[in-house]
């Protein structure tokens, strides 16, 4: 079923529905998406998350991921291969892209809030399942998300 995050706002007043900043911009080849968040929070890092897209099952799922802003590539053209290998429908970070003439080319959202050519190989630990607060938005494990050109919404009910 295609939808509108519009029309949803519309139709769902009585909901807590939260929208994503507008200085999150796509890097990804899906500009309409919808799953249930998974939520990470790294140390500058991303083998934490690179484990987990290259591992782990992500049918209708959808990355947050936090990272403090670190001025560091965190998602480039390998990960966003992982993520649609492993049926991730999107990656959200507060934080870094790079290689993004190859990471549009996956179907894919990659929402981020700017792009880095370098990456940080310091391997530090990241934790799953916590709540994060980024871009007027808090995000908790098992929310979901809803995206399309108008923006992302974000509610703790499912809304389709």
């Amino acid at each position: 079923m295609r939808f509108k995050t519009a029309d949803l706002c519309d139709d769902n007043q009585d909901k807590n529905i939260q929208i994503l900043s507008s200085d999150f911009q796509n890097y990804g080849g899906s500009k309409y998406f919808e799953g249930e968040v998974i939520t990470m929070k790294l140390d500058k890092s991303n083998w934490a998350l690179l484990d987990m897209l290259k591992n782990e099952d992500g049918e209708g799922k959808i990355v947050v991921v936090d990272v403090d802003k670190s001025f560091f590539g965190v998602v480039g053209d390998k990960l966003s291969a992982y993520a649609q290998r492993n049926n991730y429908k999107a990656i959200i970070i507060n934080g870094y892209v790079r290689d993004t003439k190859e990471t549009k080319k996956f179907p894919i959202g990659l929402y981020a809030i700017g792009t880095c050519p370098l990456r940080n190989f310091e391997q530090t630990q990241g934790q799953r399942g916590i709540n994060l607060e980024f871009g007027g938005v808090n995000f908790n494990q098992d929310d979901y998300v809803y995206a399309d050109e108008d923006g992302i919404i974000i509610t703790s009910e499912k809304l389709i």
